[in-house]
């Protein structure tokens, strides 16, 4: 590796420093949480479960009762919602449903497929360890745990969890707001007629899409034309809307038409990575307020590579949140491979199994940083080098891209 090129994990530590979060936050609707990043540590109102109840459909009886060929008799139903007002006594039981509260008296519940009912008599078949099949108040949860902690990234079950403690509320820090701009003279839109050596631009909607998944709020900056006055033009357009950070997707390289490399107070952070090989980092001032400028390859597969790898974590820890580099998971290798070596070359795989059904990782025939369908076919990201040579099972690192979303 070059000794101007850093890990990514060096990359991140250093970058992170130098990107201070955002402060602001407000108070909204547990609903419409998802994405956003939790300012406050939210706890429980409420013991969960708030009361003993069944876990399984079955029948309420005290565990004394269960004895070889004993009948007991049914003397009441208790439902979710609906419990049974009575006691269970010797030689009784109550049929109960998932969820109801558990009978006065009884101590376990045995599951319906265990006994054989008879009109009002019940027999168990498959007797039931004492106290079995029933979840006992506060056993998940305590009334004032700490249910999700401030600095988490809200998904769904964190919603999920956040109301079944009593939170109609959460506090979250203010959405960042992130630019999007891809730069080339050669680039347009759909659906624009193509003039000669021009392509359409894949990496905006890419990215834009990228970011409003992970709870951002996203502007489409347009396309900027191979000037440097084209791109000061689309960093005033950033700073006229309050834009957090800007999204670059081109002019990073060291080339005659690289722009965004060559404005003002931007450096180059060099990644021992292909694709990508690095990206463009700046601080513009924004009235008194920083604007994080970041700049990715032109290529679409090495911007996603780039952007997922790197430029993800750090936007989540401008968010509130924690940098932490995707997770990499060793799998074993479906054949062997062999490349330039020297870096970390992550390549497009998709999961396959042997023949004694254990999972793999098979890398994709089609390499190239430009060959956008070898994101949409692959599963995975797998990570290569810096050795020159994989034998057929060597473990390697992989990132499923599912876990990207």
């Amino acid at each position: 590796m070059p000794a101007n090129e850093l890990t990514l994990a060096q990359a991140l530590d250093e970058l992170v420093r130098w990107l201070p979060p955002v402060s602001e936050a407000e108070s909204i609707e547990t609903r419409a949480a998802a994405g956003r990043m939790l300012a406050q540590d939210v706890s429980s109102t409420v013991d969960l479960p708030a009361f003993d109840n069944s876990a399984m459909d079955g029948y309420a009886l005290r565990f004394t009762d269960l004895q070889p060929g004993h009948w007991l008799h049914e003397i009441g139903r208790a439902y979710a919602g609906h419990p049974f007002s009575g006691r269970v006594e010797t030689g009784t039981c109550v049929r109960t449903m998932t969820g109801a509260p558990l009978p006065e008296g009884a101590d376990t519940v045995v599951m319906l497929e265990d006994v054989t009912a008879d009109g009002g008599t019940v027999r168990v078949e498959r007797p039931a360890q004492q106290g079995a099949n029933i979840r006992r108040r506060g056993e998940h949860m305590a009334a004032g745990d700490i249910a999700l902690q401030a600095g988490r990234h809200l998904r769904a079950a964190d919603l999920g969890l956040a109301a079944a403690v009593g939170a109609a509320r959460l506090t979250v820090r203010r959405q960042v707001r992130v630019g999007v701009v891809s730069t080339g003279d050669e680039l347009a839109d759909p659906p624009q007629t193509l003039r000669a050596a021009a392509s359409f631009d894949a990496n905006r909607p890419l990215l834009a899409a990228s970011l409003a998944r992970l709870g951002f709020q996203a502007h489409d900056l347009g396309i900027c034309r191979d000037t440097p006055q084209a791109f000061a033009a689309s960093l005033e357009r950033a700073r006229e809307l309050r834009l957090d950070a800007v999204v670059a997707s081109g002019g990073a390289a060291q080339g005659d038409a690289d722009i965004v490399r060559t404005a003002s107070g931007v450096r180059f952070v060099a990644l021992n990575i292909r694709p990508g090989r690095g990206v463009a980092v700046a601080r513009v001032d924004n009235a008194g307020a920083p604007m994080v400028l970041f700049g990715l390859p032109g290529n679409a597969v090495a911007a996603f590579v780039m952007f997922h790898l790197l430029v993800r974590p750090l936007l989540l820890h401008l968010a509130g949140g924690e940098a932490t580099i995707p997770l990499h998971i060793p799998l074993p290798l479906a054949g062997a491979v062999r490349l330039r070596g020297g870096r970390i070359d992550y390549r497009r795989a998709r999961f396959v199994r042997d023949a004694s059904g254990r999972l793999q990782v098979q890398p994709l025939r089609d390499q190239g940083s430009a060959m956008l369908r070898t994101v949409t076919d692959a599963d995975a990201l797998i990570a290569l080098g810096p050795r020159e040579a994989y034998a057929d099972g060597d473990l390697v690192d992989t990132v499923p891209l599912a876990l990207l979303d």
